[in-house]
């Protein structure tokens, strides 16, 4: 008897679950089709940044951003190969074959073109020691002329903010000037 009840209960509801089957499809198809499009832009938006116009202005710019009449015949050239089903590494490797590495807009992360990744960095490795080897030696010597130690440089400090000092003759001076000036001031 419960199997007779559950063949009337899913006989009673399968149109509805055929119904709900056959939206979710649908409705997985439409969107399926409407990303693939926006795929296609994201693959030619990629192609387009990887590769420079190799008009013969030599205009020097990514082929994203340039607007000669030579890199509208290019785009459409890759867009007919991506059309083709061609991958953007194939299209890429493609050009590079035709006309040399000089139509990436970046060069390779692979051999010697790696030392144009890595260069920047250790330029700034050596001149971050660079600069903190000057300014040691720009610091010592001053200690060095001075011959008191940091603490005693600091105490000559405190001496010199409260106006008293210790053999400084120029400091002397300067702060009896400084004292006229202020009585006159206030004259």
């Amino acid at each position: 008897m419960t199997s007779l009840a559950a063949k009337n209960f899913l006989n009673a509801n399968r149109p509805v679950y055929f119904k709900q089957i056959a939206q979710i499809l649908l409705m997985s198809i439409v969107l399926a089709l409407a990303v693939v499009p926006a795929m296609a832009a994201s693959q030619m938006d990629n192609l387009e940044n990887e590769l420079m116009c190799n008009c013969k202005d030599e205009c020097g710019k990514v082929l994203i951003n340039c607007t000669c009449d030579h890199s509208k015949k290019m785009r459409k050239e890759l867009k007919a190969q991506l059309d083709s089903g061609l991958t953007v590494k194939q299209i890429v490797q493609a050009y590079v074959n035709e006309y040399g590495e000089t139509i990436l807009s970046a060069p390779t992360k692979s051999g010697f073109n790696l030392s144009a990744w890595v260069t920047p960095f250790i330029a700034l490795v050596i001149g971050g020691v660079g600069v903190r080897t000057v300014m040691r030696k720009w610091i010592k010597p001053a200690d060095k002329q001075s011959g008191k130690s940091a603490v005693a440089s600091s105490g000559a400090d405190e001496a010199s903010t409260t106006g008293s000092t210790d053999n400084d003759e120029p400091s002397s001076e300067y702060s009896s000037r400084v004292k006229r000036e202020l009585d006159n001031l206030e004259d």
